[in-house]
C-alpha cells in the first residue's frame, strides 16, 4: 500500500490528534486515549466508571481523557445507566453514557476498474454515507485524476467532507507511482496528483492487497491472522496476511503470482515464457476455447462457461483451476496460512465448479491441511479494503484498529 500522512487541521478532532511529539508523556497520553476510544468502539456505550474498570487506568486519567474527547467531538454523552452493582433507585447516582461518535470523520474508498470507478464514503465507524458508480472513458492519468477528484468534491458537499482516500487500481504500484502498460501509464505519480487535487491524504493499493485487507477487516478472514488470497481477474495476483500483518514488499511487484513460471511452453503477455497466466489466466482460457472453435463473449465469466455444460469448455476451465490451485499450494507450503481465499472477481463470481476444483488442487498439493480452509471471497472485498486503507490514514484516536499499518 502506498500512503501519505493524514491530518486535517480544520477537523474538530484535530486538537487531540497525534502530533510529532515523542516525549514519554505524549506517547503515554496517545496510548491511553487510543485505549479509551478502542473500548468505546468495542464495548459500545459505557459510563466513565465502566471505562475506569475496563481500562485499568486511574480515575483522574480517564476523566481527563474523556473530557478532551467530548470537547473534540470524538465522544458523545447521551443517556444514563445506573451501576450494575447498585440496581436500587437509591443505590447510587446513574452514570452518563459515553459513545464513540463515528460521524466525527468520513473517508472515501474507491475502486478503479474496467469502464469506471466505484466510490464509497463511510464514517469513522464504517457506516456508508454515499456510494456512486461513475462510468468513464478516461484513460490518461490526468483525466482519471480529474474524474476521481470531481467525485470526491461532490462527496465533500456532505455535512462531514472526507478526510482521506483509499484507492484500489491495477498495475504496479511503487511509492505512489503507477505503471499500467495497458493504459499507457509508466511511473505516473497518481498519488501526488490526487493529493494535489483533493487536498487530503491518499493510499494506493493493488486489487489483491485491497481484497485481502477487506476480507480481514469485514469479510471471510475476520478471525484469521494468516491468510493467502488469490485474485484472478484480467491477471492473477496474490495477497498475504502473515501474523496479522499485511505484506506489501519493497516495491511495486508484490504478489505477482501470475508471472511465476509453471513449466508451460506458451509466451505470456509480459514477454516471458511459461508464466502461470498462460495456463490459468482469463485471456489464456479464452484463447484455448477459441482454438477449439468456441466463441466466448467478453461478457461471459467462468460461471457462464459452467452453464454451457459443454465437456470441452469444462475441461479447459478445470485445467485452469487446477493450475491455479497447484500454484497456490506453493504459497500454502511456504506461509502455512489457516485460510486460502479465492477472491470474488467479475471472472470468478458464481463459478462454484471452478472454485471446487481450485480447492481440491490446493489441498492435494499442500504439505499440511490441518486447520486449513479454502473458501470463496466477499463480493465487495476490494472496496472494503480501499475503505480500510483510507480509515487507517485517519490519526489516532479517530482511526480504527490497524489491519494494514501494523
Amino acid at each position: 500500500m502506498e500512503t501519505s500522512s493524514a491530518g486535517d487541521p480544520g477537523a474538530p478532532w484535530s486538537a487531540i490528534a497525534e502530533t510529532s511529539a515523542a516525549t514519554p508523556g505524549a506517547v503515554v497520553r496517545r496510548s491511553n486515549t487510543a485505549l479509551i476510544v478502542g473500548l468505546l468502539r468495542s464495548r459500545g456505550p459505557s459510563t466513565r466508571a465502566e471505562l475506569v474498570r475496563a481500562s485499568g487506568l486511574a480515575r483522574p486519567t480517564v476523566m481527563a481523557i474523556v473530557t478532551a474527547l467530548v470537547q473534540a467531538g470524538v465522544v458523545l454523552e447521551s443517556g444514563t445507566r445506573r451501576p450494575a452493582d447498585l440496581p436500587s433507585p437509591r443505590g447510587g447516582r446513574p452514570g452518563t453514557l459515553l459513545s464513540f461518535n463515528g460521524a466525527v470523520a468520513t473517508v472515501v474508498g474507491a475502486q478503479l476498474h474496467r469502464g469506471g470507478v466505484t466510490m464509497r464514503q463511510v464514517t469513522a465507524d464504517g457506516r456508508t454515507v454515499l456510494e456512486s458508480l461513475v462510468g468513464t472513458s478516461a484513460t490518461g492519468v490526468q483525466e482519471v485524476g480529474d474524474v476521481l477528484a470531481a467525485e470526491v468534491e461532490r462527496f465533500a458537499d456532505t455535512a462531514n467532507p472526507p478526510a482521506a482516500i483509499g484507492l484500489s487500481l491495477p498495475g504496479l504500484l511503487d511509492h505512489g507511482r503507477v505503471t499500467l502498460p495497458g493504459a499507457g501509464w509508466y511511473d505516473e505519480p497518481l498519488q501526488d496528483i490526487l493529493q494535489a487535487r483533493t487536498g487530503i491524504p491518499v493510499a494506493l493499493m493493488s486489487p489483491a492487497t485491497a481484497a485481502t485487507a477487506g476480507e480481514r477487516s469485514a469479510g471471510v478472514a475476520r478471525d484469521h491472522d494468516d491468510v493467502v488470497l488469490v485474485h484472478s481477474a484480467r491477471g492473477i495476483a496474490a495477497g498475504v496476511l502473515a501474523g496479522g500483518r499485511l505484506l506489501r514488499g519493497s516495491g511495486g511487484a508484490f504478489g505477482e503470482l501470475g508471472h511465476c513460471p509453471v513449466g508451460a511452453d506458451a509466451t505470456c503477455r509480459c514477454g516471458r515464457r511459461g508464466c502461470l497466466e498462460t495456463v490459468a489466466g482469463e485471456w489464456a482460457v479464452r484463447d484455448r476455447l477459441a482454438a477449439l472453435g468456441l466463441t466466448v463473449s467478453t461478457a461471459e465469466n467462468l460461471a457462464d462457461l459452467d452453464r454451457r455444460a459443454d465437456p470441452r469448455v469444462d475441461a479447459v476451465t478445470a485445467d485452469a483451476a487446477r493450475a491455479l490451485g497447484t500454484a497456490t499450494a506453493w504459497m500454502v507450503n511456504l506461509l502455512n496460512p489457516s485460510l486460502v481465499v479465492l477472491a470474488d472477481t467479475p471472472l470468478t463470481r458464481g463459478a462454484g465448479r471452478f472454485r471446487d476444483v481450485f480447492a481440491e488442487a490446493v489441498l492435494e498439493h499442500s504439505v499440511s491441511t490441518v486447520g486449513l480452509d479454502v473458501v470463496g471471497g466477499t463480493e465487495d472485498a476490494v472496496l472494503l479494503g480501499a475503505v480500510q486503507a483510507a480509515l487507517e490514514l485517519l490519526p489516532s484516536p479517530v482511526r480504527p484498529e490497524l489491519v494494514l499499518g501494523r
